[in-house]
């Protein structure tokens, strides 16, 4: 089978890792004129590395990984609201270590990148327009270059061509916060291994480390949508400067030029992931906000159950649905915990927030490894065959 995938980001390449594997001839079209990923870093649970390990890029995402050790949150002024879990047990309850690794996106998508010969992937090509007939599909770019196959994968995005092509421009929905990233130097006051969440009223900061001395920050604000922030590290220093180190020491020894924004958005899930022979995976098909650490890893994940069903020799009007029936309820439930954790996390007012940090006190360190196990054990039987 030849298949055209649209987008060289970590869905888009871990599928063509994975299909190239169950014997597919595939080539990848990306818009960009080499390979890139904007961004910070990201947390790849168990279940996205044993997706990884499924496909055959494991090993080598391991070896540039940040194993998590220990997690907490924390209010404003530092004091510790709930000491979550040693990652030990996780570990133990999943059988599976580490728990949690943390990578930078670029070097994740540089390690897949390795998995691919480099005529596979094509810079510099905008898709314009999908062609669908009953027996093979075709892709029109920009530059007025055309492709035929008999399966394309939109693996674009959020802002997906592909999507928008066969169902239309709806728009993303606006969680009601903007996020903020940034990669520094490991403060002292932070051990490697360390991920931490502090709650303040309408905003919200995350810790963690990287490899090689690096620590990764992200920080959330209820602000109006499309709201752009010039310079954005004096602004993050005003709204922070009240927190306690190491929140204002992060922000404050990261380059403004290193420092990204973006609205926090997903869709409303639905069940529209294909149409004849035009495929959408990953954040094209089911994106979520980033509260629970998931997108990534679903996006993995679909790659691994695109490996099962292609071995599988399925033909294309059964292979598709039951793509869409193994993946839709897993996807949909981390769509739904996701938004419920962010919209809490993001509650402005005092009284609220008040209760809401006194129930984390008591309930987390009862109840939110099983929260965190649901999210990261609950994968398909192709992740284990």
């Amino acid at each position: 089978m030849k298949v055209v995938i649209i987008g060289s980001g970590i869905a888009g390449l871990s599928a063509a890792i994975a299909l190239r594997s169950a014997g597919a001839t595939v080539t990848v079209y990306e818009r960009a004129p080499e390979l890139t990923e904007v961004g910070a870093g990201i947390s790849l649970w168990s279940n996205a590395l044993r997706a990884l390990d499924t496909i055959g890029a494991g090993a080598a995402v391991r070896e540039r990984i940040e194993p998590l050790l220990e997690a907490e949150f924390r209010g404003t002024n530092g004091h510790v609201i709930a000491a979550l879990f040693p990652a030990s047990r996780l570990e133990h309850a999943l059988g599976h270590q580490p728990v949690i690794g943390m990578i930078h996106r670029a070097e994740l998508v540089e390690t897949l990148a390795q998995y691919i010969p480099h005529d596979v992937v094509r810079y510099g090509f905008e898709l314009a327009a999908v062609q669908d007939s009953r027996d093979h599909v075709t892709v029109e770019f920009t530059n007025s270059h055309r492709d035929s196959a008999d399966l394309v994968i939109g693996a674009d995005g959020i802002h997906s061509k592909v999507r928008s092509l066969l169902y239309g421009d709806a728009p993303p929905r606006y969680a009601g916060y903007t996020c903020f990233r940034g990669v520094t130097d490991l403060p002292s006051s932070i051990r490697p291994g360390h991920l931490a969440e502090w709650w303040g009223r309408g905003c919200r900061v995350g810790i963690t480390t990287l490899r090689h001395g690096r620590a990764y920050w992200w920080a959330t604000v209820n602000a109006p949508q499309n709201l752009r922030i010039e310079a954005k590290q004096r602004w993050l220093l005003d709204q922070f400067n009240n927190w306690a180190d190491p929140v204002p020491e992060l922000i404050a020894s990261t380059p403004e030029s290193a420092i990204h924004q973006n609205d926090i958005i997903d869709r409303r899930p639905d069940n529209r992931w294909y149409r004849g022979r035009c495929l959408l995976i990953g954040d094209a098909a089911h994106p979520t906000t980033p509260n629970l650490g998931q997108g990534g890893g679903l996006a993995i994940e679909d790659a691994a159950c695109l490996l099962h069903l292609f071995t599988q020799a399925l033909p294309l009007d059964k292979l598709l649905p039951t793509f869409v029936a193994l993946r839709y309820d897993r996807a949909t439930t981390i769509n739904r915990d996701s938004n419920r954790v962010g919209r809490t996390g993001q509650w402005s007012s005092h009284v609220a927030c008040w209760m809401r940090d006194g129930v984390a006190r008591q309930v987390l360190p009862l109840f939110g490894v099983n929260e965190l196990i649901k999210h990261a054990g609950n994968v398909g039987r192709f992740m284990v065959d």
